[in-house]
């Protein structure tokens, strides 16, 4: 079926590219900062992941919209959509300005939690006090994305990003080293570039989807529309997605705050070969969401045939481009690595992560594409939720911390210890999808 794949790879190209965007900004910044000092680098770094639990929480919001937006986009159901739509940022906006106004009033005892080394801690607390200011804006942006993709309108979440990424790498450079009459701020110049970045975002998506944007048409006044059926629907759909990645983001946190303990070395090779396995996966998530657009719609056709023949040839081609991206990862670690200035420990511990990060790609792709794309579009976000408990909680962190603090053995075999999260959730994943019991229609006809 031709259209199958060209609407596939047409939606997954803008959202690979925006995906690529938005981690080249975190490689600049890594690169510039790894090239100054070690210990800056690993400030932000560590100071991150506030926001990369924030932000997967802020996505399971987005998602649950999503999900429920392209069944009904499946339908052309367009009242409906824009229902869903006001309500999801209503709910964005009172998590991410709850989050903001509690990461500003405590920053050091969120550092704590991710760094015992007192210069780290100071280094990082400061940024964390203005970068948190961009946690309400994003939580709208990612809202409005959402929307956007659940009605297939992915080139405007591209341009945006195309401007607002460029924003933010040109405001970072100059605020820190002080170039082109800017003030020399070294790591809050780096949070004042993201915080300026994410409002540009949030205004041009913005202005998008109230003026422009003809799918749906969803103007200001739409802003007031509720419906209690369709609210209980979003919450039934968003919630245990978003419990799925609260209970995985703060695991993968969990999982930093482990190796953050290993001393500064270990978290700079770390952080290093997350950098070049984060590029790497742009690929794999522009795939994940098109897919996840894809299935959601064919569900919402009413077409239940051909959304189980297009859940299998989503799961083959996941196979097999996570092991192409595999191999282009563990190819790519010494040219990547001549790009830091790090010390001899720092890279012989990235190239040992990077290995392990390309030879578990294919299991990360599967999982990607089943237990995230596939199977939370038909409705089923309880499968990951569940899993997340057992083999991240109960059975790789606990593992983990053992190798680490009892055992003390060598961190790259804590590091695969920890990923193999990733290997058993995949299997998990796709035995789940090929039993094809997951195929819900959540619409109300």
């Amino acid at each position: 079926e031709k259209s199958f794949y060209s609407d596939l790879f047409s939606l997954t190209l803008p959202i690979m590219l925006q995906q690529l965007l938005r981690i080249s900004v975190d490689t600049v910044n890594s690169i510039m900062l790894g090239g100054i000092d070690q210990l800056q680098m690993s400030a932000v770094s560590q100071a991150s992941q506030i926001f990369f639990v924030f932000y997967t929480v802020c996505n399971g919001l987005a998602v649950g919209a999503c999900v429920l937006i392209a069944q009904y986009w499946g339908q052309r159901n367009v009242e409906a959509i824009r229902t869903i739509l006001s309500t999801g940022l209503r709910y964005a906006a009172v998590f991410g300005l709850g989050v903001s106004i509690l990461v500003m009033a405590t920053p050091t005892t969120f550092m704590r939690i991710y760094s015992s080394d007192p210069a780290l801690i100071e280094l990082g607390a400061g940024y964390l006090r203005v970068v948190a200011l961009m946690y309400a804006p994003c939580a709208l942006s990612v809202m409005l994305f959402a929307a956007c993709r659940g009605v297939e309108q992915v080139r405007i979440i591209l341009a945006t990003n195309v401007v607002s990424y460029t924003v933010n790498i040109f405001l970072d450079y100059c605020l820190l080293f002080g170039k082109f009459g800017f003030p020399k701020l070294g790591i809050l110049g780096i949070a004042i570039g993201t915080v300026v970045a994410r409002l540009v975002e949030l205004v041009i998506c913005s202005i998008f989807v109230l003026k422009f944007e003809s799918h749906i048409s969803f103007r200001f006044r739409h802003l007031k529309l509720w419906d209690k059926q369709l609210n209980r629907d979003f919450i039934k759909v968003a919630s245990p997605i978003a419990a799925h990645e609260v209970i995985w983001s703060v695991g993968t946190s969990a999982a930093s705050a482990i190796t953050g303990q290993l001393g500064t070395s270990v978290v700079a090779g770390f952080n290093v070969a997350d950098v070049l396995y984060q590029l790497t996966a742009a690929v794999g998530n522009g795939f994940l969401n098109a897919c996840s657009v894809v299935i959601g719609k064919t569900i919402g056709s009413g077409n239940i045939e051909k959304v189980k023949r297009q859940a299998k040839t989503m799961m083959l081609m996941s196979v097999f481009g996570g092991t192409v991206l595999g191999l282009v990862l563990i190819a790519a670690r010494s040219p990547f690595l001549s790009l830091y200035n790090l010390q001899p420990d720092a890279v012989n511990y990235a190239k040992q992560f990077m290995l392990v990060l390309g030879c578990i790609w294919p299991f990360s792709a599967l999982e990607m594409v089943g237990m995230i794309a596939i199977l939370r579009a038909g409705g089923d976000g309880k499968t990951g939720f569940y899993s997340d408990i057992v083999i991240m909680w109960i059975i790789c962190i606990p593992l983990a911390a053992l190798a680490a603090f009892v055992l003390h053995l060598p961190p790259v075999q804590i590091i695969l210890i920890l990923k193999m999260t990733i290997v058993l959730e995949a299997i998990v994943g796709a035995i789940r999808v090929l039993s094809m019991r997951w195929i819900r229609d959540l619409t109300r006809h």
